[in-house]
């Protein structure tokens, strides 16, 4: 290959700063729309990850709310079974008198619209008693 030198130059040498310029600018002009849409993208992306993230959130504060009632409904029914039991216990042993047990009946049907603490009350109530009776004996 021949190489031919010529009094021409590849770059003005007056303005050789603003060539650099203009080449950097034509370089950011062309690089720049790829960087914004990877830029979009991501900021897309965050966005439904944000929006993920407080579904997901609002999801577990249903299900913990959910729990808590489950939770409350389970040691309602645990004392109720607790104090059936005792009841239970009081009748196989004869300590409550004929005249009780329709009280105790009446009582036992209307669990569901019992309060906790009323149960709770009624269950150290015959504990009590079962207590003082065997205490006795």
């Amino acid at each position: 290959m021949r190489i031919i030198e010529t009094d021409i130059n590849d770059f003005p040498s007056v303005n050789l700063n603003e060539s650099k310029i203009e080449l950097a600018n034509e370089i950011i002009n062309y690089i720049n729309p790829i960087f914004s849409h990877e830029y979009n993208k991501k900021i897309r992306e965050i966005k439904d990850l944000k929006k993920s993230l407080s579904e997901k959130k609002e999801k577990i504060k249903n299900n913990k709310i959910e729990l808590e009632n489950l939770l409350k409904i389970f040691s309602k029914k645990d004392k109720e079974s607790q104090l059936i039991r005792k009841m239970g216990k009081l009748i196989q042993t004869g300590l409550i008198q004929e005249s009780m047990k329709n009280e105790m009946s009446v009582m036992l049907k209307s669990f569901e619209n019992m309060e906790e603490e009323k149960i709770t009350s009624y269950l150290n109530e015959v504990m009590r008693l079962v207590s003082q009776k065997f205490a006795k004996t």
